[in-house]
């Protein structure tokens, strides 16, 4: 019984760990945007914005919240996928792919 609660609380702690390194990961990952959208400052102004948000996102072992941060990395990765194509400008994909990090980020704060 003592080992499996060892076992649990290892786990549980592995979890957070693992997320706040995701969550550290997604934070770092909204720089490479914001150099992507060189002279454009409103969106350099929106990603600032988000980038504070995702920094002081709270790390947990939820696995519900784990979720909402993958899907935030994979926002992310879109994200630069559109700002590759669209030269740093914003548009409607990029617009679209903003309003979803933002919901995303809203929604894993809402789990909490």
């Amino acid at each position: 019984l003592i080992i499996m609660c060892l076992f649990k609380k290892n786990k549980t702690s592995e979890k957070t760990l693992n997320d706040r390194e995701l969550i550290e990961s997604n934070s770092k990952s909204i720089e490479s945007l914001i150099v992507l959208a060189s002279d454009n400052t409103l969106l350099i102004g929106e990603f600032a914005a988000i980038k504070e948000k995702i920094k002081y996102l709270i790390p947990s072992s939820n696995s519900k919240i784990i979720d909402k941060d993958k899907q935030i990395k994979n926002t992310i990765g879109d994200l630069r996928i559109a700002l590759t194509k669209s030269n740093g400008q914003s548009d409607n994909k990029t617009n679209e792919l903003i309003t979803d990090l933002k919901l995303v980020i809203a929604d894993r704060n809402a789990l909490l």
